[in-house]
C-alpha cells in the first residue's frame, strides 16, 4: 500500500465518519426551523408581550422532543431527550416596517465521539422570518 492510497482511504473515512455525525444534527436543526415557521405564523400583527411570551413557550415545547442533549447527572453525561430550551432562549424581534417578524434561536449540540469518549459541540444559530397576520 502506497502513501498516496492510504491517504485517500484516511480521508474517505475520516468523511464518513463526519456525515455520520453531523447529518442527524442537521436534520433536527431542519425540525427547529419547521418549529420557528410554526410560531411566526401564529405571530399577529398586533405583538404583544403575551402573544411572544405564548409563541416562545410553544416552540420551547415542540422542541422538547426534538433529538437529545447531554446532561451531567451524578457525574456521569447522560443522554437527555430534547434541545434542552427554554422559552427565554427564542428571541422574537418586530420589524421595522410592522409587518414582519424574525425568530431566532442560538443553541448549541454535543456529540459524543464515540471511540474517543471525548464530547464535541457545534453551535446553531437558526432564524425565521415571516410576514405577520393582520
Amino acid at each position: 500500500m502506497n502513501l498516496v492510497k492510504l491517504t485517500l482511504f484516511v480521508a474517505v473515512f475520516a468523511g464518513a465518519y463526519l456525515t455520520w455525525i453531523y447529518v442527524p444534527l442537521l436534520l433536527d436543526d431542519l425540525d427547529v426551523r419547521e418549529a420557528l415557521a410554526a410560531g411566526v405564523g401564529q405571530l399577529t400583527a398586533e405583538v404583544s408581550a403575551r402573544d411572544t411570551v405564548g409563541v416562545q413557550k410553544e416552540i420551547a415545547r415542540r422542541l422538547g422532543r426534538v433529538g437529545f442533549h447531554w446532561e451531567e447527572q451524578e457525574g456521569k453525561q447522560v443522554q437527555v431527550p430534547g434541545l434542552g430550551l427554554d422559552p427565554g432562549d427564542v428571541q422574537v424581534e418586530q420589524g421595522p416596517d410592522g409587518r414582519s417578524a424574525r425568530l431566532t434561536v442560538d443553541y448549541g449540540r454535543t456529540v459524543k465521539l464515540k471511540p474517543l469518549e471525548r464530547y464535541w459541540t457545534i453551535r446553531f444559530h437558526t432564524t425565521r422570518e415571516g410576514a405577520l397576520k393582520p
